[in-house]
């Protein structure tokens, strides 16, 4: 008898094992249907536009992804399911407890303490197991716990989405710039030639100017050809057709006030909580002997170090980051000053053509190097916000 009582009630236990998660077709990207996911009309709207900006990356990763959206459909179709099931073995109560009570009643007939037992098992164990059932479809929505995969795939997705785009902006900024200094490079390259013609260059200085001339094209060239690859990476990220073509949007420039939220010491806690690695070491089995449980303390004590070393090394890339930005700034301003000093000098006939030429290609490369230190703090943010969220690898 109690053998079948066990059974019975592993059986209903089974029961509250969900379904794999699984990845269907990739969704057919931004303007698709989509679940029980609900957004205000202004950032749905946003989201709908065929517009790709660098804040609403998050949302569209987690909306339209091919190997995320998926998930949380599945999850939430699961939901439904399982719900279902609940409410079925709700209704299915009333059997279970005549059969309980059946059981109660001949244990007291026949004196029988097991049999009466029995019964008292088989109704709290069926409810409790509904109960514990109808607590989970209760808070399906917020439990952290069932859908921790999922949320830690979305995160590392978004982390290596704003990577691509960051990777595209800076690819199309050197683009503009080689475009602008392929156009200044073939006036230098005439102005020589022109001026070895007359004697007034050697075949040197020629040589030069059409060396920097191909190199900046060869230059370009490369750089065209990444552009389209890193689009159409981002295009898959976000849930669109490769060969379509959305605007993806210029990246604004970098909010210092951002750096200002850092705190190495509370974010190295806090990273440390978070860290998926560091969790996977803190649940692990604990061992049965003194020597197995000391390895395993060992093991999270040195993850918890080796963490806190690179949260120092990723806040020292966001510091040196900041640092570079600031000079590349003074560097344009004060390339900007030259370059307008530069032209009015040009127009009173008191700077050569050759020579305000290289004041605008000095201008240029201070620009671009401005552009690409923006970018590089930035790209230092986000992997130091992305390391207190618990993405940081914990070096062996």
């Amino acid at each position: 008898m109690k053998q079948k009582i066990k059974w019975a009630v592993m059986a209903m236990a089974a029961w509250m094992v969900l379904p794999p998660l699984c990845a269907p077709a990739a969704p057919t990207g931004p303007g698709a249907p989509r679940g029980t996911e609900q957004y205000d009309a202004e950032t749905r709207a946003r989201l709908e536009d065929n517009r790709i900006e660098y804040d609403e990356l998050r949302a569209l990763i987690h909306e339209y992804n091919p190997n995320v959206a998926p998930l949380w459909d599945t999850y939430r179709d699961s939901k439904e399911d399982f719900a279902n099931i609940v409410t079925e073995m709700e209704s299915q109560y009333a059997a279970v407890k005549s059969l309980a009570e059946g059981y109660i009643s001949a244990g007291k007939l026949t004196g029988s303490k097991e049999l009466s037992k029995a019964g008292y098992d088989v109704d709290r164990s069926y409810r409790k197991i509904v109960q514990g059932m109808r607590d989970r479809v209760d808070k399906w929505d917020t439990d952290k716990k069932s859908t921790n995969i999922i949320r830690m795939v979305e995160r590392q997705l978004t982390a290596g989405t704003q990577s691509a785009m960051i990777g595209y902006e800076t690819i199309r900024q050197n683009i503009a710039t080689l475009e602008t200094m392929v156009q200044l490079y073939e006036q230098q390259a005439d102005m020589a030639g022109r001026m070895a013609g007359l004697g007034m260059a050697t075949e040197t200085d020629l040589a030069s100017a059409n060396a920097d001339l191909l190199s900046a094209r060869s230059q370009l060239a490369s750089l065209n050809s990444q552009l389209e690859s890193t689009r159409r990476t981002l295009c898959m990220l976000l849930g669109y057709d490769p060969d379509s073509n959305p605007e993806i949007c210029p990246i604004p420039e970098f909010d210092m006030a951002r750096i200002g939220g850092m705190d190495l010491e509370q974010d190295t806690i806090k990273a440390i909580g978070n860290n998926y690695t560091l969790i996977s070491q803190r649940t692990s089995p604990a061992g049965e002997s003194s020597a197995q449980i000391a390895a395993r303390l060992g093991v999270i004590e040195e993850g918890e170090q080796k963490l806190s070393v690179e949260m120092q090394r990723l806040y020292q890339q966001v510091m040196d980051s900041k640092a570079a930005y600031e000079a590349a700034s003074v560097g344009f301003e004060a390339a900007q000053a030259s370059q307008a000093a530069a032209g009015r000098q040009y127009q009173l006939g008191l700077l050569s053509q050759a020579q305000y030429v290289g004041t605008q290609i000095a201008y240029c490369q201070k620009k671009a190097a401005k552009e690409s230190a923006n970018l590089s703090l930035l790209q230092a943010m986000e992997n130091y916000g992305w390391a207190v969220m618990g993405l940081a690898s914990v070096p062996d």
